[in-house]
């Protein structure tokens, strides 16, 4: 059990005048009453307030807050009462244990009305006096590090809190080294197997770790020696739950992690930090992309810093933080770090207290709201700012990044939700896929075994866990369509010579081709035919003898389209007016039920033996198609050319009237591909036109242009031959 004397030790190192007697005094009233008193670990009851009150001496606190913490327990444990506390201690010492002691039953696993009332606890407590929470981290910090002789479920719940709960304000409230061991001890009980794995390989490179470090930071040492600066610099491997994170983000094994190690520089001045930055990047080749300036833009918690990451010796990454010494305080003591003391005290000038007035008015705002769940909107507002939280329907909850939406929550649920994530029920409302979260939303996802990601769902998802898997099924569905069109278009190849893939595949024959184009699998090269990698003719002149090849040729020059003849055709001719995403170079045919133009909506769709028709997208026939059929596609700018269209033109019926329409429009520079002319009753006649376009814009026009004309009663677009 740490003794009185260390925590009189710490203070004294910090506040020299500070008057001891209030810490003495409450050593012997907590001592008196925690008498007998035994923790679930065996040790003595009283270990635990001492601790707490030992690292709140390590973040500098007022005598006031570290005696609060050696009596925060009497009042809820033991048979004192907040009177005695406040006769021996005065009026602020009670306040902050009774806001403590409040916080003692703070239940973070409620329901949604409970679970905001809790909030609103907790913020009346801050808002009354901000060192209650720091009490409050300090209390759950030490109950973390103690946890192992709590029963399982409950080391669970407490994690599972701590994780969630005060891991975030700690952030918010800027002490990053309470935040960090919170998150540690949190991921050591929450994911125990993951967390011991992950302990025994960074334990086991311990070793080579350590000597890169001491090597990096003597190189940095003497890197800045010429410039002159003084300059105090530390490495470390990075925390395990920041490790992890990285792993689950990226997707990525721990052997793949290359930036586990940590550099800080601190210096005296914000111009030193620049200069060192300069000399960092002129010993080692930075990463200019993950550089962040938050001296420049600090965070909103006030934290301030340079980070840059390198390509260090033996090729590792390594992350430096260069920041001064009143940055640094701040970085690990958060908002203590502006505070000032008199004797020990508290001593702030209105120019101190507006570092965090902005909180406090926050927290102030809890008294003017009666509504605890409105009281909830107001504070996700600022001391979440940076992160979202929600709840599942059975009140779990979970944290997303601001700007997240209902189809990244699909996704962490787990991938088969998001896979097939419809929409979404929140607080009992039906809202789409980019619904940005909430704070305090309650959210219900939707799904239908029918439904899969689309090309939209990318600028949906903002987490990457999300996009990853989406991008993923994207890709997978993109070669299966691939392979069935490679399929397709081979088979269609090898029946003009009497052969089949069927057959092929029974007699193992395609193995010529495997071994020939060095594909693996049939499936590869079904992709790469499908793909417009490989020419299926390429594959057909392994099974097919050269002069019946050239037989075919020939019946291509005299008329006789092949398929094989039509890919020729199509490649002399500059390629197809359509792209397909991602397999260029695909045979396209135009739906005759709507023959769309270009600068008109498209949608594909793969059919057997014809690669992929092209059809309006607003197409009745289309929209009745399976959809698992349909493909992405866009009239590609580079490569136009003219298209054939029909158009419809009811005249007067009278002598030559065929004949001055094709006069006008000859002159419109249209060509005229076919004419057909009819009689209709009430002496009218409808002339159909085919004509040759570049585009819908320039047909739309010749129809203007011909509605115009003398005896033209109507123009319309044909459609259907």
């Amino acid at each position: 059990m740490i003794r009185l004397d260390e925590i009189l030790e710490k203070v004294q190192s910090y506040a020299p005048d500070a008057d001891l007697g209030i810490l003495r005094k409450a050593w012997v009233f907590g001592s008196k009453y925690h008498q007998g008193q035994q923790r679930k670990s065996g040790e003595p009851y009283f270990a635990h307030p001492l601790e707490v009150a030992n690292i709140l001496a390590g973040l500098r606190m007022d005598t006031e807050t570290i005696a609060v913490a050696i009596l925060h327990d009497t009042v809820e444990d033991t048979e004192a009462t907040g009177q005695d506390i406040q006769s021996q201690f005065g009026t602020d010492v009670a306040a902050m244990v009774d806001g403590v002691t409040k916080l003692k039953k703070l239940d973070f696993r409620t329901a949604e009305e409970a679970q905001a009332e809790s909030f609103r606890k907790l913020v009346f407590a801050m808002a009354k006096d901000i060192r209650v929470i720091v009490v409050k981290l300090a209390d759950r910090l030490h109950n973390m590090r103690t946890l192992d002789a709590m029963p399982a479920a409950k080391k669970l719940r407490i994690s599972r809190e701590t994780m969630e709960l005060y891991a975030p304000i700690a952030n918010r409230l800027g002490i990053v080294s309470i935040q960090g061991e919170l998150q540690d001890l949190s991921f050591k009980y929450l994911h125990e197997d993951v967390y011991a794995q992950l302990n025994s390989e960074v334990e086991a490179r311990r070793p080579y770790f350590e000597a890169y470090i001491d090597r990096v930071r003597n190189e940095i040492v003497e890197a800045l020696r010429p410039y002159g600066f003084e300059a105090e610099v530390k490495g470390r491997v990075k925390r395990l739950w920041s490790i992890w994170l990285k792993m689950q983000d990226k997707q990525l094994t721990f052997e793949e992690v290359h930036d586990l190690i940590a550099f800080r520089v601190l210096v005296d001045d914000v111009g030193a930090c620049y200069g060192v930055l300069g000399a960092i990047h002129g010993l080692w080749s930075p990463h200019s992309e993950l550089f962040k300036d938050y001296i420049a833009q600090p965070k909103a918690n006030g934290y301030r810093s340079l980070h840059t990451t390198v390509v260090g010796p033996e090729g590792h990454r390594i992350e430096v933080q260069i920041r001064t010494q009143d940055m640094h305080r701040l970085a690990e003591f958060g908002i203590a770090a502006h505070w000032k003391y008199k004797e020990g005290k508290l001593a702030l000038k209105p120019e101190e207290i507006a570092q965090y007035t902005k909180i406090r008015q926050l927290l102030q705002w809890a008294e003017d709201i009666e509504d605890s769940r409105e009281f909830l909107d107001v504070l996700k507002v600022d001391l979440y700012a940076d992160q979202v939280h929600v709840y599942t329907p059975a009140g779990d909850i979970r944290w997303f990044p601001a700007g997240a939406t209902t189809l990244d929550f699909a996704y962490a649920i787990h991938s088969e939700v998001g896979q097939h994530c419809s929409g979404a029920r929140v607080n009992d409302r039906m809202v789409k896929l980019n619904y940005q979260l909430r704070a305090g939303d309650t959210i219900e996802i939707i799904t239908r075994n029918d439904q899969h990601p689309t090309k939209d769902w990318l600028k949906f998802a903002v987490t990457s866990r999300a996009l990853s898997k989406i991008r993923h099924f994207l890709r997978r569905e993109e070669n299966n369509r691939a392979m069935e069109m490679g399929r397709t278009l081979l088979d269609q190849e090898l029946r003009k010579h009497r052969l089949s893939l069927k057959g092929l595949l029974k007699d193992d024959g395609l193995r010529r081709a495997l071994d020939e184009f060095h594909h693996p699998s049939p499936d590869q090269l079904y992709a790469d035919v499908g793909y417009g990698r490989l020419a299926p003719t390429k594959v057909l002149a392994l099974y097919v003898a050269p002069e019946m090849l050239a037989a075919e040729e020939e019946e291509e020059e005299v008329g006789t389209m092949s398929l094989s003849g039509l890919f020729r055709r199509m490649a002399r001719r500059g390629g197809s007016p359509v792209r397909i995403h991602g397999m260029d170079g695909m045979l396209t045919v135009f739906a005759k039920c709507c023959r769309p133009l270009p600068g008109e909506p498209i949608i594909g769709f793969i059919t057997r033996g014809r690669g992929i028709t092209v059809h309006m997208s607003t197409c009745r026939q289309a929209l009745a198609l399976p959809a698992e059929r349909r493909v992405d596609v866009e009239w590609d700018r580079q490569n136009s050319g003219n298209h054939a269209a029909r158009i419809s033109v009811v005249t007067v019926d009278r002598p030559m009237m065929l004949a001055e329409l094709t006069r006008a429009v000859g002159k419109m520079n249209v060509n005229i591909t076919k004419a057909e002319a009819r009689t209709q009753r009430g002496e009218k006649a409808q002339i159909l036109l085919e004509v040759s376009v570049h585009d819908a814009r320039q047909l739309q026009s010749l129809m203007n242009d011909i509605s115009r004309l003398k005896g033209v009663v109507s123009v319309s677009r044909e459609r259907t031959p």
